[in-house]
């Protein structure tokens, strides 16, 4: 029975581990995130003010791409930019407009593959 469980064991951190595989994989194609600003200076933010302009970051490291960014608000909404257009090593933003207090969940899709997700939160 010992014997069992630790195969059991095995298989499981054997797959967690082929997942972080591949998501280091494609994670290393695309750099992404969210910043509390739109111009390019913006710094990687978590936290951003209510008045303050938020935008969506996305470049391209190894290839031209079309790409498509979503945003799922605390309401439960979601609102897609589809079919962006990104040339390799530019960086693009994609402005998020709320002003909604809470949690942001933001999402990047190239091929229809999730390729990056971030969740940011605006301050009350």
């Amino acid at each position: 029975m010992k014997g069992l469980k630790a195969l059991v064991v095995m298989l499981v951190v054997a797959g967690l581990m082929a997942g972080a595989v591949t998501a280091s994989a494609s994670a290393a194609a695309y750099k992404h995130y969210i910043g509390c600003g739109i111009s390019r200076n913006a710094k990687p933010a978590h936290v951003c003010p209510r008045q303050s302009k938020k935008g969506a970051f996305f470049k391209s490291l190894k290839a031209n791409v079309t790409y498509s960014v979503c945003v799922k608000f605390p309401s439960g909404k979601n609102l897609c930019a589809q079919a962006q257009e990104a040339k390799q090593g530019t960086l693009y933003v994609n402005k998020i407009t709320s002003t909604i207090p809470g949690r942001h969940v933001v999402s990047w899709f190239v091929k229809g593959k999730k390729v990056g997700s971030t969740v940011f939160r605006v301050k009350r």
